[in-house]
């Protein structure tokens, strides 16, 4: 490779590296992006929802291994503003709920609702009884989501293409004008001798020279462990494995949060009837566009919780939203169970934690994983807010007059280890859930907040203490969000996108 130089260096082609690469380079700034990985655009398996499952533990999968975790059974776990936002996203007329004062309809990204999907066929056999079982609960439609309000029930929206196909931001997003190369590794950022980031060296040893900023998207993982190796982060970390202090940042790698959740499969009275994918009956074409579900409903916790949990929680939180059920007519890699069509599904999900974990390093060799210490369900209010969350989705499926009809009971998993696991039921004690939710519970891959706003950068990701260098990923956001992170990080690439415009 000659010598590579440019205005700006992006290191991480992912959500936010893409969408800064692209807006930088389409305003005619000289980019060079830098990915770790292969080139993904001519795989097949990465086009579609439902065969994206089958990546996991591939070439494409990084597969970062987390110490084990004592609050989930010593498992080790493995590894993915308005104004801003409706510039992003292009709705459909036929979505429904698609407000024109909060939705935008000429962006860069195609974003459906799933009834408005296919012209209008993708309606799977349990759409009506699901979203009835959950009015017998009390929760109700929420079809406006005004100003932003998700609270209730929910309509899922994909960001799938008119032909079912998903849309990476390195799809939707032009890099045409800027130099990407992949299978390029970063070890470090350069600096000179006042602190000012001048490039990357690669873990081949050869450099990349940036004119203005480097520009850090490696993830909530690896963006971490690049800055401790270049030698911003705890002084004592960096004095420990060799590496020389650049700029003293204690909250490097810290405050690590993510979206705990739990996946449970439950057998159909009579999967003849074409409920869930794979069965015989589950054949319309339309059914395998996208990933075969609806509704997602999003929860606040019950007072009774919140006061038990008064220390750990935030004010108003009585309105947020702290858990999310959604259903699914399929199996989503579940241990052991088929995907046969005997089976729907629910994943119950932690949406604002209140535990934090850490990323640290384990060397200074770029060719070491960071340490990942996730610290799931480390305080009560996890505990008892995921513990009512899963309660919940089991009064939806097995005890409402609409859904317990449909489906038999729960089939816990089926791997060795945990051949004495019963099947859960709504009646089963917090202590049992509790222990499925450790024994069976699996992050979310919403990892983020270890280089922080407000500690490790500022308002615009700008790296504190040093010059020309910025952080744009999800390491960046301070708390959980209360929902999938994805639409946030595209508003927050391009506010940052802005951002690094307006400076140059």
């Amino acid at each position: 490779m000659e010598e590579q130089i440019a205005d700006y260096v992006v290191v991480g082609g992912g959500l936010a590296g893409c969408v800064v690469a692209s807006r930088l380079s389409q305003n005619d700034k000289s980019v060079i992006l830098l990915e770790a990985g292969p080139d993904a655009s001519s795989n097949p398996t990465t086009a579609f929802f439902l065969t994206g499952l089958s990546l996991q533990g591939g070439e494409l999968d990084y597969a970062y291994s987390s110490e084990p975790v004592p609050t989930t059974a010593d498992r080790a776990g493995f590894e993915e503003t308005l104004p801003t936002t409706t510039s992003g996203p292009s709705w459909p007329p036929m979505s429904a709920g698609a407000n024109l004062q909060e939705h935008g309809f000429d962006g860069p990204m195609y974003v459906t609702s799933i009834a408005g999907a296919e012209g209008g066929q993708r309606k799977y056999p349990h759409r009506e009884t699901v979203l009835k079982a959950w009015a017998e609960l009390g929760v109700s439609h929420n079809v406006d989501m005004k100003d932003g309000a998700s609270v209730g029930v929910n309509e899922i929206h994909e960001n799938c293409d008119s032909e079912g196909k998903r849309q990476p931001s390195n799809v939707v997003y032009p890099l045409d004008k800027a130099n990407v190369l992949t299978n390029l590794p970063v070890h470090r950022v350069i600096f000179d001798g006042t602190n000012r980031a001048t490039g990357v060296e690669l873990v081949d040893g050869r450099k990349v020279t940036a004119r203005k900023e480097v520009i850090l998207s490696a993830g909530a993982y690896q963006t971490p462990k690049i800055l401790m190796l270049s030698g911003v982060g705890p002084s004592a970390q960096l004095a420990e494995h060799g590496i020389h202090l650049v700029h003293e940042s204690p909250y490097v790698g810290q405050n690590l949060h993510d979206h705990y959740a739990i996946h449970l499969a439950y057998r159909l009275r009579d999967p003849s009837l074409g409920y869930a994918f794979g069965g015989t009956g589950f054949q319309h074409p339309a059914f395998f566009k996208g990933l075969p579900w609806d509704w997602i409903a999003n929860h606040p916790l019950p007072e009774d919780i919140l006061t038990k949990n008064k220390n750990e929680t935030r004010a108003g939180w009585e309105k947020r939203n702290v858990y999310k059920v959604g259903t699914a007519y399929v199996v989503p890699g579940i241990p052991g169970i088929p995907v046969d069509g005997t089976h729907i599904s629910t994943s119950t999900m932690l949406l604002l934690p209140t535990s934090r974990g850490t990323v640290t390093i384990r060397s200074s060799s770029p060719a070491d994983l960071p340490r990942i210490q996730p610290n799931y369900l480390s305080t009560q209010h996890d505990r008892d807010a995921l513990v009512h969350g899963t309660r919940t989705a089991m009064r939806l499926l097995t005890a409402t007059e609409n859904l317990k009809a449909v489906v038999e009971g729960e089939s816990p998993p089926v791997k060795e280890g945990l051949e004495w696991l019963e099947p859960l039921t709504v009646d089963a004690s917090d202590e049992v859930i509790l222990d499925r939710l450790q024994r069976t519970g699996e992050q979310h891959q919403h990892s983020g907040g270890t280089a922080a706003m407000g500690k490790v950068v500022d308002a615009e990701g700008k790296v504190f203490g040093v010059t020309g260098l910025r952080v744009a990923d999800a390491s960046i956001v301070p708390v959980p969000l209360g929902g999938h992170p994805q639409a946030s990080l595209y508003a927050m690439a391009e506010q940052l996108a802005n951002m690094i415009l307006a400076d140059s």
